[in-house]
């Protein structure tokens, strides 16, 4: 893994014209925008920002009111600030922008691309700094080193017990195309749904 950067595998991925992957497309986009969907709807979540919004597949499935997406590649930043031009309150930044808490931070398919500590640190803390009342969280969790240069599976939920007291889970679901362990199919996902709510009584 030495010399492995993952901002630079992302960013060289959409260069290359390629796509966010398969989670962001088919049937577990559909899924996870029906999860954040509802979530916005009943807790009546006005704005979310999300880490990692790639070439926006997945965001053209949202019903949000206002939505700022953050990325890491200036290529899908361009193209959906021209695609989502008419959606007012919608905007798209580069990952290390000034940006105001929002009522939710969204990371979906992020954790496990994230290979290195430090870069995965950085990411979480961020994550949970723009969030006033929810992080919403699709990733794989557990501890597992894979033959992929870009996917590590943690057991994230551990750290953010850890980092983050304050914050406690709100609920947690698998999805209904789930696959155990590490996996590779373009139906199936070792990800699931873990939201956080920051307790009442913290700053």
């Amino acid at each position: 893994m030495s010399g492995f950067s993952s901002n630079e595998y992302w960013i060289n991925r959409y260069v290359q014209g390629n796509n966010s992957g398969a989670g962001s497309y088919g049937r577990l986009a559909v899924y996870k925008a029906n999860f954040v969907n509802t979530l916005v709807e009943v807790e009546a979540v006005q704005s979310v920002v999300e880490l990692g919004s790639g070439d926006g597949n997945q965001a053209g499935l949202f019903d949000i009111p206002q939505f700022t997406g953050l990325d890491i590649s200036e290529d899908c930043v361009r193209k959906c600030n021209a695609q989502f031009s008419e959606r007012s309150g919608w905007t798209f930044l580069l990952a290390d922008a000034e940006v105001e808490p929002h009522d939710a931070a969204l990371s979906l398919d992020v954790i496990y691309h994230l290979v290195e500590d430090d870069v995965f640190e950085v990411y979480m803390n961020r994550l949970f700094s723009l969030a006033k009342r929810f992080v919403v969280i699709y990733s794989s969790d557990f501890d597992f080193d894979t033959t992929d240069q870009h996917v590590r599976h943690r057991e994230f939920s551990n750290w953010v017990a850890d980092q983050f007291p304050n914050w406690k889970m709100y609920c947690g679901e698998t999805n209904p195309f789930n696959r155990d362990g590490h996996g590779n199919s373009r139906r199936y996902s070792f990800a699931s749904f873990i939201v956080f709510e920051r307790a009442q009584d913290s700053d």
